[in-house]
Order: structure tokens, then C-alpha cells, then sequence
């Protein structure tokens, strides 16, 4: 059993004046995911890079962290996420 590390970034956007989650990003490494995330940051409404760490085989994830936030976020957006 291993664990696989995953980097993404989730932007938002405003919709119906609701900030709603956009198309998420593939990070290739943590400092990928904190540049694209600080430069998306400069232009998006809202961007989380998110750390996630999962069983290769089962999919049960072990750890997942929000690294950095930029901008607008939802408030429940943290407590979704740990949901999942």
C-alpha cells in the first residue's frame, strides 16, 4: 500500500453572487502548486492550493491540508472538503 501525494489548485468564481468553485488544476509538485496558485491568485477571485495524500489502492485519503489561500473563499469550503 502506497500513498500517492497529490497537488491541485481550486479557483472560484462568482455566480449569481455566489462564489462557486471553478475547474480544478493539476499540480505536478508542492512548488508548482504555490506559484501557479500565488499567480492565479493576482487575477482570479478566489484560489486554494490543496494537499492531498491517498492509498494508491483503496483511495482512502490519509491527509489533505489546505496550503495557501488567495483571495475570496467560501467560508464552508474547508469543512466540505474534510467532508469528502
Amino acid at each position: 500500500m502506497a500513498n500517492v501525494e497529490t497537488y491541485f489548485l481550486q479557483p472560484f468564481k462568482t455566480h449569481r453572487k455566489r462564489l462557486v468553485p471553478g475547474q480544478r488544476i493539476l499540480a505536478k509538485t508542492k512548488h508548482h502548486a504555490l506559484s501557479e496558485g500565488a499567480r492565479l491568485g493576482r487575477t482570479a477571485e478566489g484560489v486554494a492550493v490543496i494537499f492531498v495524500s491517498a492509498d494508491d489502492e483503496t483511495g482512502e485519503v490519509s491527509a489533505l491540508e489546505v496550503l495557501e489561500r488567495h483571495g475570496a473563499i467560501p467560508e464552508e469550503f474547508e469543512e466540505q472538503i474534510r467532508a469528502l
